[in-house]
């Protein structure tokens, strides 16, 4: 009898129907506000867990949040730790080699920031005196690299890189515009200000997405599925209204 039970349990739920209903895996950082951070009480908050606790909603599948740091989303995904990364992550081929991508999320461009009395320099002339730095792994460390006269500080993380800002580390921080809405905003950022036009070539600015685990194409379809529904009838907007002042999309 008991040499039947695994047939039986295959045929009452076939293994499709179980893997849909298994958890999915969410890599996610916690160091990019107003994306992703913590509350005064630790509580994980921002858009991005916003977005992930509505496209589980819709995908009807409980999704297990862990947190990493950015350099180790991409890797943990491909390595099929997580079944989703979500790290406000732009689609280049490098990155397609390791990882599948969902349609856009949210579209980016990339900001320095400084004091504002550097405003009115141009860029140029800054990137040749000045000290900078940018998130280790990130494309604008990068962009720093080739471009700013000397080497760049890498930050493990957006809230390192805005204290070597306010502690004068550094000059000049390359960031995605949006995360350092907060910053500006709050009181540690009342001295800062964007410094020049934001940068959208060479890597810096693009289409952000979810990055998937390689080798599940019924999941990139579900998902891609999910988020279209969410932008469509306006969850998306509504979620974004919650931590930007204009659409994001």
């Amino acid at each position: 009898m008991f040499a039947c039970l695994p047939a039986l349990l295959l045929a009452l739920f076939p293994p499709g129907a179980i893997a849909q209903h298994q958890a999915l895996a969410v890599a996610i950082t916690d160091s990019a506000p107003p994306f992703a951070y913590r509350d005064e009480n630790g509580k994980l908050k921002g858009f991005n867990v916003d977005l992930v606790h509505a496209l589980c909603q819709r995908l009807q599948r409980e999704c297990r949040l862990e947190v990493l740091r950015f350099p180790e989303v991409i890797p943990a995904v491909n390595a099929g730790r997580f079944d989703l990364g979500v790290a406000n992550t732009l689609r280049t081929p490098e990155r397609e080699k390791l990882v599948r991508f969902t349609r856009v999320i949210w579209r980016s461009t990339s900001s320095l920031i400084g004091l504002r009395e550097l405003g009115g320099a141009q860029r140029t002339t800054l990137l040749a005196r000045e000290q900078t730095c940018a998130i280790s792994g990130s494309r604008q460390l990068g962009w720093l690299g080739e471009n700013a006269a000397r080497a760049p500080i890498p930050a493990a993380s957006n809230g390192e890189l805005l204290a070597q800002l306010t502690r004068e580390q550094c000059a000049l921080a390359l960031l995605p515009t949006q995360q350092a809405l907060s910053f500006l905003q709050g009181k540690d950022g009342q001295r800062f200000g964007y410094i020049g036009a934001p940068l959208d070539d060479n890597g810096l600015g693009g289409d952000v997405h979810i990055a998937l685990r390689p080798g599940n194409d019924n999941l990139k379809d579900e998902v891609d599925a999910a988020l279209e529904s969410l932008i469509r009838d306006g969850t998306h907007e509504r979620l974004s209204r919650r931590h930007f002042p204009y659409s994001i999309l």
